[in-house]
């Protein structure tokens, strides 16, 4: 249940901006002036050539180079969003992690009150579709960024599951090798990590002094996974994975190649693993001195009995999910579509008595993760549109984060070379059959690999790369995974009681994070409610309440997103009648790209309809 994927924009969480999430652009060279063209009625211009004009070319410009000057400040970002920066005219860039401090909270909020001014000088109605569509999303995103400054220490870049801990090492390992610099470039961010982890320390001591610590639990699950990534240092997979890829890189001699060696084993054993150790001292340190197994002393764990916690998740729902509705609205829309899938559920019991028997001995059509991408790949296109052929390797986590990592992740590939993809699965959850398959839809076809390849085969603006709620990208995911039951060659009824019996436990997943974090559950409240739709085995229950405890709503981002999706596809049946298609519905979408769903509703209409 705990499918991620690394999106290019989180990988500035490496540097500064990712502590407000998503943008904190830097000042653009020159002003919206000068690429604004004068279009008054005293500027010499006749009615029919105003006709004309429009503001695309210099709005193009202005986000143009905002994507430029944010993606060249966060290197890990740069290397995972551009293959090739030159050819967007980057030749110069930082190394530099940056620091994590609430600070630069402040600091970005301003930075993005600039740029929405500056935003805003663009007259709509002069930009054509795409560009209204994506001046929509940025100033979506950038409003974030400045409301994220009213909560300088409720972020928490260490998370147990999607924490900088845990994702840092799969970035560093899929670090790709073209050339000796990027060799270079790679070594300089390594040694910079010390000093990234030691400001995290800094701040994690700053949120326990303002009574935001998290609780001991989400501690002892980090620092459990710090020191299972220390354990055999000279065998850390930052080292093999290093010597694999320097490998292949042909300009180099094997002179050149046991130095670069020498160097990164030094700097893991002696500057990266010690940096993973201080994470883990840190918050042995800061949880023994809180005296509390609970944040803020309280059993429920929820962010609703922090200060100002209601408003913050409040804040987290929105930014995730990118729906515009409010708590009680969603949790609403949530138990509703549990009433309805659970209805469905007992009347294909009805029809067919042995189903439940059925279900249970599901099986794939194949047996391995290529084979089944391979058949999903083939299945969806009646139903989906095609996107560029794309190459894709199948990895698996290394043994040391198995217990850290979710089944499987989608590590997005760059968008000058969308084409080259990398899925990793996790042998430590035993993902087989059926499970497997549908985690592949999810994460593969058509989920987050197919969704990726197709919006950048349209070529949209690079700046759409660092944009949209995980609630678009993750719902799409969770809304094919449901699907992929039926290109599994079962049985229709079959099928559709797996997808309607997914589809509960995430509303159940999605009740218990409004529960915890709204509501203010605590874990026999937590455990109550599982048991009344037969779940009561205690440790599973502790495991999901603790893992919604530290990680408010990572559930929602799916579940939430997928709800939406459904109810976009029901708003495209009725503004398309008899032309509506599945292949059409899902072609509007995916061309709009990641976007909150009031923005993607207003637009639907234009890229359904066109």
């Amino acid at each position: 249940m705990k499918h991620t994927h690394l999106r290019k924009c989180l990988i500035p969480a490496l540097a500064a901006v990712f502590l407000v999430c998503l943008l904190a652009f830097a000042v653009c060279r020159g002003t919206v002036s000068d690429f604004v063209p004068n279009n008054s009625a005293d500027s010499g211009t006749n009615f029919d050539q105003a006709l004309t004009l429009s503001e695309d070319e210099p709005f193009r410009t202005y986000i143009d180079a905002l994507f430029c000057e944010e993606i060249a400040a966060s290197p890990l970002s740069l290397h995972y969003t551009l293959k090739s920066p030159e050819d967007y005219g980057i030749n110069s860039y930082s190394t530099d992690l940056g620091s994590y401090s609430a600070e630069d909270l402040s600091v970005s909020a301003a930075l993005a009150e600039s740029v929405i001014a500056a935003l805003r000088e663009y007259d709509a109605d002069m930009l054509s579709v795409e560009n209204r569509l994506t001046r929509n999303v940025l100033l979506d995103s950038l409003e974030n960024t400045v409301a994220a400054a009213s909560f300088p220490y409720y972020e928490e870049p260490l998370r147990p599951s999607t924490g900088v801990q845990s994702e840092l090492p799969i970035l560093l390992a899929e670090y790709t090798f073209e050339s000796r610099q990027d060799v270079v470039d790679y070594l300089e961010i390594l040694a910079e990590i010390p000093a990234y982890f030691d400001s995290i320390c800094t701040y994690e001591a700053e949120k326990q002094d303002h009574g935001l610590f998290m609780s001991d639990f989400s501690a002892e699950a980090i620092i459990a996974q710090c020191e299972a990534f220390v354990t055999s240092a000279e065998e850390n997979y930052l080292i093999y994975t290093f010597e694999e890829k320097i490998e292949s890189l042909t300009e180099l001699t094997a002179a050149d190649r046991a130095a670069f060696n020498r160097q990164n084993q030094a700097i893991v054993t002696e500057k990266v693993l010690p940096a993973f150790l201080q994470i883990a001292d840190t918050l042995r340190e800061l949880s023994s001195a809180s005296g509390s197994s609970t944040a803020a002393g309280k059993d429920s764990c929820g962010l609703c009995d922090l200060p100002m916690g209601g408003e913050y998740y409040a804040f987290l729902v929105r930014q995730a999910t990118g729906s515009s509705d409010g708590i009680t609205a969603l949790q609403n829309r949530v138990e509703k579509q549990r009433a309805a899938d659970l209805l469905e559920i007992a009347a294909l019991l009805e029809e067919y008595p042995s189903l439940e028997t059925d279900a249970l001995s599901a099986a794939a059509p194949c047996e391995t993760p290529e084979e089944m991408l391979e058949l999903l790949k083939n299945a969806i296109r009646a139903d989906f549109p095609s996107a560029d052929n794309c190459s894709y390797t199948v990895k698996y986590v290394d043994a040391a984060m198995e217990d850290f990592l979710a089944p499987a992740f989608y590590l997005t590939a760059p968008l000058d070379d969308y084409t080259q993809n990398s899925i990793y699965i996790n042998n430590g959850n035993g993902y087989t059959g059926i499970r497997l398959f549908t985690t592949l839809a999810h994460e593969g076809y058509p989920g987050h690999l197919y969704q990726n390849a197709f919006f950048c085969s349209i070529d949209p603006a690079p700046v759409r790369a660092l944009l949209g709620p995980a609630g678009y990208s993750e719902g799409w995911a969770t809304y094919v995974e449901m699907l992929s039951y039926h290109y599994a060659g079962l049985p229709d009824e079959t099928a559709e009681f797996l997808a309607l019996e997914q589809s509960v436990i995430l509303s159940l997943y999605a009740t218990a994070d409004f529960g915890i974090h709204a509501d203010g559950w605590s874990f026999a409240k937590t455990l109550d409610f599982f048991s009344d739709y037969g779940f009561s085995d205690e440790e599973t229950i502790r495991e999901i309440f603790e893992l919604i405890a530290g990680e408010p709503v990572h559930y929602l981002k799916y579940y939430i997103g997928y709800i939406e999706f459904l109810s976009l596809k029901e708003y495209t049946r009725e503004i398309g009648g008899t032309d509506y298609s599945e292949l059409a519905f899902h072609r509007a979408v995916l061309e709009m790209g990641p976007a909150p769903f009031t923005v993607l509703r207003e637009y639907l209409p234009a890229y359904f309809l066109e």
